[in-house]
């Protein structure tokens, strides 16, 4: 039965592969704030644009 109980352990290699280690500098990207609030916008700026298509066409 506890065999069954495993835990996953983080440091363990995954099917045969070594473990890599990742580059600072993806770790710290400065650009990733701006890139967030620019998905925002567009978000926003989408369900305008298609409430006016709804009240053009269907209102």
């Amino acid at each position: 039965m506890e065999e069954n109980e495993r835990k996953y352990d983080e440091h363990e290699e995954i099917q045969g592969a070594p473990e890599q280690e990742v580059a600072d500098v993806v770790k710290d990207e400065p650009d990733d704030k701006p890139a967030g609030k620019n998905v925002n916008w567009t978000i926003i700026v989408a369900i305008v644009i298609l409430l006016a298509i709804y009240f053009i066409f269907f209102y």
